[in-house]
């Protein structure tokens, strides 16, 4: 093995993510015909999909990979000092339309000099830059940044569509599995406290 399944089986179209809710079903696909995304703070328990739902957006829009930039908020946006990364990019011109900020674990961010930063940059370079905020915890992002992304909480997946979704990739890695023995396991993911 030399990809690990969680990367192997990301889905990489908005066909093959597992929505909960038609309308944000819809909503993203709206974006994709459009061509065109608001910032947005994609909220949710952790293991949800709201990263892969990022990385979904800027393939189905065709960005260049130059033109994005993914930050890990819990390693690199604690410091102010990180903003200065966010400016060289957002002030290079765009290979597409616009370009994407991803920003992983946002709710990490330093509420008071690293957020309201990223506020004013979400600003000046709009027309130009896009960013994707996720977080786990959306109480702890101030609320310029609320005011400023279109919030979109990613709901948990139903637990029969998860287990069928395990299920095909053990399947298609040549695991026997015995369906009941997993659905014991989803069934205690299910139920153990996040």
């Amino acid at each position: 093995m030399k990809t690990l399944w969680t990367e192997k089986y990301r889905p990489k179209t908005a066909s093959d993510y597992v929505f909960r809710d038609e309308r944000q079903k819809q909503q993203v696909e709206s974006w994709i015909k459009e061509g065109f995304i608001p910032h947005l703070l994609l909220s949710g328990s952790p293991g949800i999909g709201k990263t892969t739902l990022a990385k979904i957006l800027c393939n189905e829009l065709d960005i260049n990979e130059f033109d994005i930039l993914f930050s890990n908020g819990s390693k690199e946006g604690r410091k102010i000092e990180w903003v200065d990364r966010l400016i060289t990019f957002c002030q290079t011109i765009p290979f597409c339309a616009f370009k994407v900020v991803i920003i992983d674990e946002a709710d990490f961010l330093n509420p008071v000099s690293v957020q309201p930063a990223l506020r004013n940059l979400m600003e000046e370079y709009h027309a130009t830059v896009r960013f994707v905020l996720t977080c786990n915890y959306p109480n702890k992002i101030i609320p310029a940044l609320h005011s400023r992304c279109q919030g979109f909480h990613v709901e948990s997946v139903d637990k029969d569509e998860f287990t069928a979704r395990i299920a095909t990739i053990l399947v298609s890695e040549g695991v026997d599995v015995d369906l009941d023995t997993l659905d014991t396991y989803v069934c205690l993911l299910y139920t153990s406290p996040s």
